[in-house]
């Protein structure tokens, strides 16, 4: 049980990492520092960093966790309820702390200071999340992902058919195609997740790809791809079958490269 919680709490880690990653560069490109976020926002900026830095032991419980990043994102502009959906708020995964009681803060202040704190930081969250519900419908009404089942997969308008694993896969690759030098790489995605695209070395794509999106990358030498919903992206191989990257709410990496070489990298996952 010990073992689960701790393969949770890292698996978390890496999904703060990517997507505090993904909102600092955000942050930079639009040349805004952590006082002007933290302005705009009314997060401290201590909360602002830890999230950057994907430092659990600096933030609340993972579910207020959630709402931090979907402010936190949609004070840049993007679309908050889809990045913080990419964090999964799974409970009871810091056993292993000292209680509150015990802590050097909790000594130094009255127990009637404490809870009152802990109920303003509950509305604040909570008011926050309506207000952000309310004023961003479009955003709010994106399904959400399930980190314990298995990813839905997306509808055609005009068909019936929902696309698979199998159903997905790109044809069989023409005869000129075959003939071709390096590496071809083809994603599909039946989920939203997050992404990164490295090709011969160089970021050529970091971000959110939404459910029924597709890409396609080709490197000389290697290609690498990465997942914050492993479950929701298909990848295909120089033309071969398309086949899931890994489990649904895992983070994972693929390499492919110009011998035929595959190297493969996946968080771990609760059964």
């Amino acid at each position: 049980m010990k073992k689960k919680a701790q393969d949770l709490e890292q698996m978390q880690r890496e999904q703060l990492a990517e997507i505090g990653s993904f909102l600092k560069q955000s942050r930079e490109q639009q040349s805004l520092s952590l006082e002007e976020l933290a302005s705009r926002t009314l997060i401290r900026r201590s909360l602002l960093e830890a999230i950057e830095s994907a430092d659990l032991e600096q933030l609340p419980e993972p579910i207020y966790i959630r709402g931090l990043l979907k402010l936190y994102a949609s004070k840049l502009g993007l679309e908050g309820e889809m990045v913080a959906s990419q964090f999964f708020p799974y409970p009871h995964l810091r056993k292993g702390r000292s209680s509150w009681q015990t802590s050097a803060a909790a000594q130094l202040r009255p127990f009637h200071l404490y809870a009152l704190y802990v109920l303003v930081m509950i509305a604040a969250v909570s008011g926050l999340s309506y207000v952000l519900q309310r004023t961003t419908p479009e955003a709010a009404n994106l399904p959400a992902l399930d980190p314990l089942g298995e990813a839905k997969e997306p509808q055609s308008a005009n068909s019936s058919v929902q696309p698979s694993a199998d159903t997905a896969a790109p044809a069989t690759p023409k005869a000129a195609e075959v003939l071709e030098t390096g590496v071809r790489v083809k994603v599909v995605l039946i989920s939203q997740s997050w992404m990164r695209v490295v090709v011969d070395g160089e970021t050529q794509f970091e971000g959110i790809m939404k459910e029924g999106e597709s890409q396609q990358w080709k490197a000389d030498e290697q290609l690498t791809v990465r997942a914050g919903n492993a479950g929701g992206v298909l990848v295909a191989h120089n033309g071969k079958q398309a086949e899931k990257l890994g489990e649904p709410g895992a983070v994972a990496e693929v390499t492919f490269s110009n011998d035929e070489e595959v190297s493969f990298n996946s968080a771990a996952v609760l059964p």
